[in-house]
């Protein structure tokens, strides 16, 4: 007999429940931003109580929840922070790539720029030789 895996959000409209989600997830962002050497501009702070917010700003705040549970990305991490910012008015809080990533990524910047004048200055050459060594031969 196969097991029923239940797959999707649960939501809940219990306001003290969703404190707790939205607790859990921001441990658990906390762990992946530790564990991958993230830069977070702000503070992290946890949620202790919500109000005023309609049954649609739950369900997209859970929906959130529940992705980033299931595979953080720090496009849904950041977000995830924006909408707590305006729907719950919190400090805004920015996840940012590591120093490593950030110093790869622009050593590939400068290394594509040298690549396209590498390529631009091989074409400049070839135009200027075109057939000139081949005429000499003959």
């Amino acid at each position: 007999m196969e097991a029923i895996v239940e797959i999707g959000v649960n939501y809940t409209y219990n306001k003290s429940e969703l404190v707790n989600v939205i607790n859990e997830t921001i441990y658990f962002i906390e762990n992946v931003v530790k564990n991958n050497n993230y830069q977070v501009s702000g503070k992290i702070k946890y949620i202790e109580n919500i109000d005023n917010l309609s049954k649609n700003q739950m369900k997209k705040i859970q929906k959130y929840c529940f992705w980033i549970n299931n595979k953080p990305t720090l496009k849904r991490i950041n977000t995830f922070f924006g909408i707590l910012t305006k729907n719950l008015k919190i400090e805004r809080v920015r996840i940012n790539v590591s120093i490593k990533e950030e110093t790869i990524q622009n050593a590939r910047k400068t290394w594509l720029k040298s690549q396209a004048e590498s390529e631009k200055l091989l074409m400049e050459y070839k135009k200027e030789k075109g057939n000139f060594y081949k005429s000499l031969v003959n």
